[in-house]
């Protein structure tokens, strides 16, 4: 439809198709995050108060939970610094995340009602560009490159509910370290980042290890100890010695007052303006069965939180180029902020699946209750950007998004087809 849009826009993870762009990027590592400030910085800044008996990690993953759910609305700076890794040493694959894909600093907003914005400091080429949504209204707004040259300002509305993205780079950041340490008790200190307390944490990878493919050889860590917010990360290549990429958080507001101009971007002078309906109406679950012709597949284990946005689409398509029309779309949304869970079905070959999800970084499983029993399912091992749960059975494509891969698997499980 918008062939003129020539590509994402830089820095930002593009709105994805649910078995196409989410499941691309989940093959290709593609929800990360990454760096900033400089070496000195890095020494000076973090001041140590106490030793490792501060907290566990464990402690620190739970409070990482918090964060991901915090209940307040969330503002901030995003600043990120990289340089090249080099080589690898022999015999040492390159690592998939080595340097950050989110290269742009940013400014960002969390709104404590599952509204966002983030949009790219001034500075560079890429200036200006970002995404808003507003949960109140329902509103998606981008500014984004087109092939003419000109800026394309976009805006989308009947969003499907499944299509949350973490676009805000603590959300990302908070998800990625959630990968990182997700089976790792390094030791934890107590230190102050940019006046807030805090906790650091390191943790390596050997070579050969799945992690040491996808962050490198060393992660740093540091997390609010208040609110469970990553204020940094610094990644290390192929040499525990040698940062490749730094990532931070600052000037770190919580609770602050929010209004509509804070998640609706501006529109430029000059820029193509263009509309784009998703297709999506919102209606019970009971009537959805009318319009998509079955009854929808929903979790009834939802691990605490409540469905919080349905809606169906009879067909449904997107305004970015090749991305396939999908048709006969149920798709919920159970909690807010970062830490939801997304359920969504549609009708669709086989194909779908096996070509755009199953690979490399993903593992076949198999759903022991419930409807997707003895089905063709993959669950997303990458470690970023949370749990991807894919499947198909009987004719329908199933996916499912979730902080961690272990929760995206216990909602497959309690899937059942709705009355």
């Amino acid at each position: 439809m918008l062939s003129e849009i020539a590509r994402r826009p830089p820095g930002l993870a593009a709105r994805p198709a649910l078995t196409s762009l989410r499941g691309r990027a989940t093959r290709r590592m593609g929800l990360a995050a990454a760096a900033v400030i400089v070496a000195a910085i890095v020494a000076g800044v973090l001041g140590t108060h106490g030793g490792t008996g501060a907290a566990s990690a464990a402690e620190v993953r739970a409070k990482l939970a918090e964060g991901l759910e915090l209940g307040e609305s969330i503002r901030g700076e995003y600043s990120v610094r990289t340089r090249d890794p080099g080589l690898p040493p022999r015999g040492v694959r390159r690592s998939s995340n080595a340097i950050p894909q989110v290269r742009m600093p940013s400014r960002f907003v969390i709104g404590a009602d599952g509204s966002y914005s983030s949009l790219i400091i001034p500075g560079g080429a890429a200036s200006g560009r970002g995404v808003a949504y507003d949960a109140t209204t329902g509103i998606e707004t981008w500014l984004i490159s087109g092939s003419s040259g000109r800026p394309i300002y976009l805006r989308g509305s009947n969003l499907d509910p499944a299509f949350f993205t973490r676009y805000a780079p603590e959300a990302q950041l908070a998800a990625w370290v959630q990968g990182a340490l997700a089976d790792r008790s390094p030791p934890v200190q107590e230190v102050t980042f940019a006046g807030r307390a805090a906790w650091s944490l390191t943790a390596t990878f050997r070579p050969g290890e799945t992690f040491n493919e996808i962050y490198g050889a060393r992660v740093d860590v540091v997390v609010d100890r208040e609110t469970g917010l990553v204020l940094r990360v610094v990644q290390y290549a192929y040499d525990t010695n040698r940062w490749t990429s730094i990532a931070s958080v600052r000037n770190l507001k919580i609770g602050e007052p929010t209004n509509a101009g804070d998640f609706t971007l501006p529109k430029p002078r000059g820029v193509v303006e263009r509309r784009h309906d998703y297709g999506f109406r919102r209606l019970p679950v009971a009537a959805a069965a009318a319009t998509i012709g079955y009854r929808p597949l929903l979790p009834t284990n939802t691990l605490g939180r409540t469905l919080s946005d349905f809606a169906v689409a009879k067909t449904s398509k997107f305004p970015f180029p090749g991305i396939p029309v999908r048709r006969d779309i149920a798709s919920a949304r159970y909690g807010r902020g970062a830490a939801i869970i997304t359920v969504s079905t549609y009708r669709g070959p086989l194909t779908d699946l096996t070509s755009l999800f199953g690979g490399e970084y993903s593992e076949t499983v198999h759903p022991t209750h419930g409807p997707l029993v003895d089905s063709v399912a993959y669950l997303s091992t990458s470690q970023l950007g949370g749990g991807v749960f894919a499947a198909f059975a009987d004719g329908l494509l199933v996916q499912i998004t979730a902080p961690s891969a272990g929760e995206a698997l216990t909602i497959a499980n309690s899937l059942r087809a709705t009355e």
